[in-house]
Parts: C-alpha cells; structure tokens; sequence
C-alpha cells in the first residue's frame, strides 16, 4: 500500500512537470531569463560543412552507443554473477545479449575516439561514387 502512494504521487508529480512545461513553457523561460542577449530570431552556424557534420555525427551516434550499452551490459553481468554464484548455467541468449552490449560500448568507443578517421574514410567512398 505505502509503494502504490509513491507511485500515484511520483506520477502527480511528473504530469505536474509535463503540464508545466508544454503549457507554461514563456513562465519559466520568463524566469530563467532564457530570452536575454538575443536580438535575432535565427541561429548562425558559420563554416559547418559536410566533414563536421559528419564528424558531429559519429560522436553523437558513438555517445548514444555507449549510454545504451552501459546499463545493459552492466545488468548481465551482475546476472552472471548471481547464476554462477547459485549454480546454475547462463544460456546462450543471455550470453549473446551480453556480448552484444559489451559491442555496443566497444563500438561507441571507437567512434568517439577515432571519430577523424572514420570522418575520412566515409568521405573517401563517398569521392568514390
């Protein structure tokens, strides 16, 4: 009984905050002071061309790799654990999707580290064609 509580009022709370902010968005803009400092209307991106979009792609791309894996990856194992621990065997489709989170992190790595290089080696197949 005490958790279901919880539960209504964390939801109360969080449609509170959606309303407010979808509904009330100019009140706490107002507040903040967000709109000071700027005279245009539009956002001036200067020299972005196609290479550091591409560039701004991988990492955000190698990033988002990274914050899916992590949480998985670090699940199995605690699971792992916790089956070796009792016993018992870890099957395979835990295991796949085990190895599967460790490649994600391991991927997103990759690409937020070597992000130049990839940057080229897109460019150059795309020279190619």
């Amino acid at each position: 009984m005490f958790s279901f509580i919880w539960m209504v009022l964390a939801l109360v709370i969080i449609l509170g905050l959606f309303i407010l902010l979808i509904f009330k968005s100019h009140k706490a803009v107002n507040l903040l002071k967000l709109d000071q400092n700027f005279d245009d209307e539009r956002i001036e991106m200067g020299n972005l061309n196609p290479n550091s979009i591409v560039k701004l792609a991988l990492i955000i791309i190698g990033g988002l790799l990274i914050i899916e894996g992590i949480p998985a990856f670090l699940s199995h194992t605690l699971f792992a654990f916790k089956i070796d621990i009792a016993g018992m065997s870890y099957d395979t489709m835990n295991v796949f999707n085990w190895a599967v989170s460790g490649l994600k992190i391991i991927f997103g790595f990759i690409l937020i580290t070597n992000y130049k290089a990839v940057s080229n080696i897109l460019n150059i197949k795309e020279k190619s064609e």
